[in-house]
């Protein structure tokens, strides 16, 4: 390989196809193994460029589950994906990207006298502090990408903001995540005793 030409990560034509085939077969998720597609996922606002194996767009947590379950067996890494906003790169990869800010953006749970609020990973900063302002609250991480970022993609990222000296960034203000392990496991983390 050329030094001076960027490396490309191509994925294997049949592995891909087994993938979108398994994942239109057992989910009711999007799957995007286009080119046109991976394209748009092969970049983010950083200055890397990976074209992707596939994307998937899951409608709920049991799509994700069954997606993890089959990119595991066919032996393909999966990357949660929001936005894409981060400028670090960290959003592309030769992988399947599982994008969850289309059908995954709801608040939950909202505990105004606890000041806590449970949301799916695809919310939009922006469309959080529009739903919490009617109760005079807001969420303190001030990424300047609010009307883009996700509260998932924030979470993965550690954000922070121009706030982040008085009020802590994501670590500081998340008390506990739902996940999905590479296994597709749930598991739920969150304060530590002691």
């Amino acid at each position: 390989m050329k030094l001076d030409a960027p490396a490309r990560l191509q994925p294997h034509t049949d592995t891909s196809e087994a993938l979108a085939a398994q994942l239109r077969a057992h989910t009711r998720g999007e799957v995007l193994f286009d080119a046109a597609a991976r394209g748009r996922y092969a970049t983010d606002a950083s200055i890397y460029q990976v074209v992707p194996v596939g994307v998937f767009v899951p409608t709920d947590d049991a799509d994700v589950r069954h997606a993890i379950q089959i990119a595991r067996e066919l032996r393909v890494p999966v990357l949660p994906r929001g936005a894409g906003t981060s400028q670090c790169g960290q959003t592309v990869g030769a992988c399947l990207v599982i994008d969850c800010s289309k059908h995954l953006r709801s608040v939950l749970a909202l505990d105004v006298d606890a000041r806590t609020v449970r949301v799916q990973p695809g919310l939009v900063l922006d469309a959080l502090n529009a739903q919490l302002a009617g109760h005079g609250l807001w969420y303190p991480v001030d990424v300047s990408t609010g009307a883009q970022a996700t509260l998932g993609g924030m979470a993965g990222n550690n954000s922070c903001g121009a706030r982040s000296i008085a009020y802590g960034n994501m670590v500081h203000n998340v008390r506990g995540v739902h996940l999905r392990l590479a296994d597709g496991a749930a598991l739920h983390a969150g304060p530590v005793a002691g």
